[in-house]
């Protein structure tokens, strides 16, 4: 089972991200504690990890089995309100996103999306991420 955490004392934005993130994807939002990210991975092989970025952006690391596999810093988040039906999952206009993402979560390739990440959060948001890989 796939889930998604943050660092462990995350600030409110952070927090805020990886919970709608969360959403988005209909997996699981856990709330680290003390745990460490090797003991939770015992248990989950799949891990979406939020944390603040020293350069002013959340870095969101993708590990499987213990090892990062997919790393991205969000440069800027542009929230919106969603006009569209809603649907699970990103939209990425990147094929190279899209096939870094797809073996591990639901993601739609389309080339003609607003953003580079593109997806439908709570409280009808839409959420666009500016990112750097």
């Amino acid at each position: 089972m796939t889930f998604i955490t943050s660092s462990r004392k995350p600030s409110p934005d952070v927090r805020r991200l990886a919970k709608e993130i969360a959403f988005a994807l209909d997996l699981p939002y856990v709330q680290r504690g003390k745990s460490g990210l090797r003991t939770m991975d015992a248990e989950d092989p799949v891990i979406i990890f939020l944390s603040g970025a020293k350069k002013g952006g959340q870095l969101f690391d993708l590990t499987v089995r213990g090892k990062i596999v997919f790393s991205m810093l969000i440069t800027n988040v542009l929230i919106s309100e969603r006009t569209g039906p809603f649907h699970h999952g990103f939209v990425v206009r990147e094929r190279d996103l899209y096939d870094a993402l797809s073996p591990h979560m639901q993601v739609v390739f389309d080339a003609d999306a607003p953003g580079p990440i593109v997806f439908a959060g709570t409280q009808k948001m839409q959420y666009i991420l500016q990112v750097m890989v």
